[in-house]
């Protein structure tokens, strides 16, 4: 199969590679390897497993690839609820535009001693960043080379380093807007060490045709706490591809929530390493698709230490002739005793013509261990329906408040409160549109 593809991602950083940060240094060799690696793999396609449902290499076969210029003149946020979404709360703000960083738009001042913010460029001497950058997980070989793309081209983004017992003070609000048609390759740095805490909210929105390649690095001290809301409703010419790969020290604690509303073609992956004992993880997410939307969620989760809690639940709502996919992995390593594992996806089919593909995997190699995973897809329900239009309620209402039940337990479990009313505010915003209705 032809990967043109790739080769065009390579002629890009044959011309780029000099006016990229870390042109000297352990960084440019690091990325001639990765790109090197990257071409040799070529982009992901349905024969690799990991990929059965989402064909990378012919979806970017279509896509604008070519670097997304730095965007000239006023920059106008989209009139949508997306990108207000969480403007009512009180947080820092950094804004990226076409995937680079505008000081001028953002508002972040006054932070504790000890809360590190920097934009990329500025910390990849750095030792830890370096640590960050060049980590690969075990268990995403077959997405190394996506994750090896991003460091080839990595342009922009942002490294946080909280120093030991401190807690930023209110969340931090990273929001992505695509202005231009093209390539944004985005790396986040994300470093908590020793009983430090934070919130962050990461948005991503636009109305542009452009291709978001996004890797997001975490490493968590001991008893460190990262609360972290993500919401993608970019255009419907979009494509969105984001890594989040997370490294739990002792007692640490992840809690994740994503909610995925736009682009035309999205994938959401994620890789977690349990290093110390005693940590835990929620990774959950809500998804709300129409037309001819497809969106991957991809989850690892690798127990590699006894003693670990983590619990995932996926739920979704499909209209028109939108796709979903959940792929989820609980591995339980031969001597983490104590494990507690569990992995749920539920799916709403609004329509006939939208499709749910699931398969959440255990691998277990220990015996003392509460895992539990499993998947269901449905419609709704027409007695459901029948019950409240008997009590006088329209059908089109009825069926609105069935879906939004349906998706409350998933919304229920966003880590910040304000932040989860919003992402609720947005689900009945979902409603709102003609298209969001069978």
């Amino acid at each position: 199969m032809s990967d043109r593809a790739a080769q065009i991602f390579a002629e890009t950083y044959d011309r780029e590679r000099t006016a990229l940060p870390g042109t000297d240094g352990w960084l440019a060799r690091r990325r001639d390897a990765a790109l090197k690696s990257f071409v040799e793999a070529g982009l992901p396609h349905r024969r690799l497993e990991e990929w059965k449902y989402t064909d990378l290499r012919q979806v970017l076969e279509k896509a604008a690839f070519v670097p997304a210029p730095a965007h000239e003149g006023a920059v106008v946020l989209p009139d949508t609820a997306s990108a207000s979404a969480f403007a009512a709360i009180d947080r820092h703000l950094l804004v990226f535009v076409n995937g680079r960083h505008r000081a001028d738009l953002s508002k972040a001042v006054r932070l504790p001693k000890g809360v590190e913010l920097h934009a990329l460029a500025d910390v990849l001497h750095e030792q830890w960043a370096k640590e960050l950058v060049e980590r690969r997980f075990d268990d995403a070989r077959q997405s190394e080379n996506i994750v090896d793309l991003n460091t080839a081209l990595m342009r922009d983004g942002v490294a946080l380093r909280i120093r030991k017992g401190i807690r930023l003070d209110k969340p931090l609000h990273l929001l992505f807007l695509a202005a231009d048609d093209g390539a944004s390759h985005t790396r986040n740095l994300i470093l908590l060490e020793e009983g430090a805490e934070a919130t962050i909210f990461e948005s991503h929105i636009g109305e542009a045709a452009a291709f978001a390649d996004i890797v997001t690095d975490v490493s968590l001290g001991d008893n460190a706490r990262l609360s972290h809301v993500k919401l993608q409703d970019e255009a419907a010419g979009a494509v969105h591809l984001a890594t989040l790969r997370t490294r739990l020290a002792a007692k640490s604690h992840l809690s994740s929530f994503t909610l995925t509303l736009g682009c035309g073609v999205s994938r959401m992956q994620n890789f977690i390493l349990f290093a110390g004992e005693g940590a835990e993880v929620h990774a959950n997410g809500a998804y709300a698709l129409r037309a001819a939307q497809h969106a991957d969620q991809f989850c690892v989760i690798d127990h590699a230490t006894p003693d670990c809690t983590s619990h995932t639940l996926f739920k979704g709502v499909l209209d028109g002739a939108s796709e979903g996919v959940f792929q989820g992995k609980v591995i339980v390593r031969p001597h983490a005793q104590k494990t507690d594992g569990r992995q749920m996806t539920h799916a709403l089919l609004l329509s006939r013509d939208a499709a749910m593909n699931a398969k959440p995997e255990l691998e277990i190699y220990a015996d003392d261990v509460q895992c539990a995973h499993g998947s269901t897809v449905g419609e709704i329900s027409r007695d459901a329906i029948f019950y409240l239009r008997s009590r006088g309620i329209p059908e089109t209402q009825a069926r609105q408040l069935l879906v939004s039940a349906f998706l409350d337990e998933a919304l229920a479990l966003v880590p910040h409160e304000m932040a989860r009313d919003a992402l609720k505010l947005l689900i009945k915003g979902w409603f709102a549109d003609e298209g969001g209705r069978s």
